[in-house]
């Protein structure tokens, strides 16, 4: 439902500039149909690199609704990648570091492009840090866009907050992150983000800048709910005491756009979905890591061998060509219909919703850990890098929908620290998992609660309509504003 505009004679562009990984790419673009839906004179516009273009328009579907988010295109920095590859997480993991470090460079074109268009608000991934000191030089409000949850920036800001002293180095310790509301959080350091423990010069800087920049934003866009992390949503209003505004699970938003949803994204396989449909309910687990899961052939083997092993139906949507890597002689033929591989982009949301599906393993990134609440599966966890591991905490230890695949042996954010998790642990933990039961069913009440939390929150009347309608109405209040309000 629209919100009556303040003012039928007044348009408010906006500016949305997300970082260049699908990651944030989607759920940025899902904000920006909500802008939409939320108001008709709110004007937006995806700012994005003309390899990213596509991405947007399959993400917005065919639908008439999202004709109003327009795209914007500025060039990626020649000098700053030998890849014709714009997208992290599209090509090869060298790729997808080479975009990582020239991201670093990309502050002059949005100098330029803020410059010569000067809209009225601009909503900036929150690794362009830089973006409030550039939209102030022309007078142009900004606000943050978080496409991760306020849990794992709760706890990471307590963490990053601590000394060294406190034995980051000692590989054997545990850290306690304390002061924190809710279940105490003991963290591995192995399993602590890697930019923190590690030095990383690099990250420690953007990360050193992030949180200076902070105070120089209007407020801060957030894709959760409040409902999902509840007294983390109050500390994070204490720790960055600045407006937040919580409108997630912004991929809520396709639920009634069939188009948008099989092609969030990209252009999604159906085929997928029409075996799904040859399924009994509940019968299948969903095994997707992520667009930056670069696992090792000898641990897609081991997981290939898993999931044959553990007899249950399964969807696993595989990256990379060279399959024959790591795929056991006669697997394909062993799991043919028991087994489904998507060897290109999958319709996650639509998977997730679908009746036959009955489990999810996950990498724990934020995207999947809302899509999967959103649909009310039961999680089966598998970090392995950044803040995945903190997200696991909320899935298994605060909201007690999910449980580790694995716990038998050292994990870490590091690839080269990170144990190989055997086949006969997958096997046994998916097998016994999607076991009817008492463990399952507690998990699946406890995941179908959180669903229908998460539905109430973008209906009318809910806590993220009505922070979205809260910040509408501040970005009409902002146009015409040469100063940053504190």
């Amino acid at each position: 439902m629209a919100l009556n505009p303040n003012n039928s004679n007044k348009k408010c562009r906006v500016f949305l500039i997300p970082q260049l990984m699908r990651g944030h790419l989607i759920p940025m673009t899902d904000f920006a149909k909500l802008l939409v839906v939320a108001h008709p004179d709110v004007e937006p516009t995806m700012v994005v690199t003309p390899g990213n273009a596509a991405l947007i328009k399959s993400s917005l579907g065919q639908s008439q609704s999202f004709g109003r988010v327009q795209i914007l295109t500025y060039p990626f920095p020649s000098e700053c990648t030998e890849t014709n590859v714009e997208t992290m997480g599209v090509g090869s993991k060298e790729e997808t570091m080479l975009i990582n470090k020239s991201l670093l460079s990309i502050r002059p074109v949005h100098e330029e492009l803020l410059g010569k268009s000067k809209p009225d608000v601009v909503v900036a991934d929150s690794l362009f840090y830089w973006a409030p000191n550039v939209a102030a030089e022309y007078g142009i409000p900004c606000l943050f866009f978080f496409c991760s949850g306020v849990f794992p920036f709760v706890v990471f800001k307590h963490i990053y907050d601590m000394q060294p002293s406190m034995g980051f180095d000692d590989c054997h310790r545990v850290i306690t992150v304390s002061n924190l509301p809710g279940p105490k959080i003991e963290m591995p350091v192995t399993e602590l983000p890697n930019y923190r423990i590690r030095h990383d010069e690099v990250t420690g800087k953007l990360l050193d800048s992030l949180f200076r920049s902070l105070p120089d934003v209007f407020g801060i866009v957030v894709n959760t709910f409040r409902a999902l992390e509840k007294e983390y949503c109050k500390e994070y209003e204490r720790i960055q005491s600045k407006r937040a505004y919580f409108i997630g699970p912004v991929s809520l938003c396709n639920a009634s756009n069939v188009d948008g949803v099989i092609h969030r994204g990209g252009k999604g396989d159906v085929g997928c979905l029409r075996w799904l449909d040859s399924k009994e309910d509940g019968s299948v687990v969903f095994v997707s890591f992520g667009s930056q899961c670069y696992f090792k052939s000898e641990q897609l083997h081991e997981l290939a061998i898993g999931l044959e092993h553990s007899r249950r139906n399964f969807l696993w949507v595989v990256r990379g060509d060279n399959m024959e890597e790591w795929m056991p002689d006669g697997w394909e033929d062993r799991i043919a219909g028991r087994g489904f591989l998507v060897k290109g982009w999958a319709p996650q949301v639509a998977v997730l919703s679908h009746p036959a599906t009955g489990a999810f393993m996950t990498h724990c990134g934020w995207n999947s850990v809302l899509e999967g609440v959103s649909a009310g599966v039961p999680m089966l966890t598998w970090p392995f890098a950044a803040e995945e591991f903190i997200n696991e905490k909320l899935l298994v230890e605060v909201l007690g929908c999910a449980a580790k695949v694995w716990d038998g042996g050292k994990r870490s954010t590091r690839e080269e620290e990170h144990e190989l998790v055997p086949g006969s642990a997958i096997a046994h933990a998916v097998s016994k998992f999607m076991e009817p039961g008492s463990k399952y069913v507690a998990m699946l009440s406890k995941a179908k609660n959180v669903a229908v939390s998460a539905l109430a929150a973008v209906q009318y009347g809910g806590s993220s309509h009505g922070d979205i309608k809260n910040l509408v109405k501040d970005m009409f209040g902002l146009i015409g504003k040469n100063v940053m309000p504190n």
